[in-house]
């Protein structure tokens, strides 16, 4: 989950135009900063969020975590070396290419043993493993997805806040008597065996009490 903190987008009075200009990039640039790194998860999609232009990042082709187990929990092999599995030593690194607004991504393969998915042959980080079963020459690794969406938390602030004001059920007098009095006023009923005590909404509406 992505969260903005307000104080991250600079608000100036004196100069509406500009302000909005200003205030349009930190809040891309806030975004940016806040968004989940490829460290702790990877992209399903080239990820189009914040006016980025990806390629190469789908199936995990961004990931660059530290993630050296597979969903079995074996362990990885080298992608520089060819014991026990040739293979893996064929892949070459290619590096990624940044910009300013874009980033190409390579293979993410070096001397390391991380998943990855140099040839996007899965639809995941994967890895060569260390079992010299051929059964399990090649697995899928243990490793969540990446969000692309950002939260508006205002819109959910006010939905809740409807929420809450369309089911709150106002039970003080019924429940513990008024509190403009010494006297039991509360309001007992009966449902069956069991004692109800009901109130009212905001929108006046019966409701049951909830002690």
């Amino acid at each position: 989950e992505v969260q903005v903190a307000a104080s991250a987008v600079p608000y100036n009075r004196t100069f509406p135009r500009e302000a909005m200009k200003v205030q349009s990039v930190a809040w891309l640039a806030a975004c940016v900063a806040a968004l989940p790194d490829d460290l702790s998860c990877y992209y399903e999609k080239d990820p189009t969020f914040a006016g980025s232009i990806e390629t190469g990042g789908g199936k995990g082709g961004s990931y660059r975590g530290l993630v050296s187990t597979t969903v079995s929990g074996r362990t990885c092999q080298k992608w520089t070396v060819s014991r026990p599995w040739k293979d893996a030593s064929k892949f070459k690194p290619k590096k990624d290419v940044k910009s300013n607004d874009s980033v190409k991504w390579g293979n993410g393969i070096g001397n390391h043993n991380y998943c990855r998915n140099p040839d996007m042959s899965e639809d995941r980080p994967w890895c060569f493993t260390m079992d010299t079963s051929r059964k399990h020459k090649k697995e899928l690794c243990e490793i969540p997805k990446c969000p692309t969406k950002l939260r508006d938390f205002q819109k959910e602030h006010k939905e809740t806040t409807i929420k809450i004001k369309s089911t709150d059920c106002e039970c003080m007098d019924e429940l513990y008597g008024s509190s403009r009095t010494t006297k039991d006023t509360s309001v007992p009923t009966y449902k069956g065996f069991m004692q109800v005590k009901w109130g009212r909404n905001k929108d006046g509406k019966p409701c049951r009490c909830k002690k």
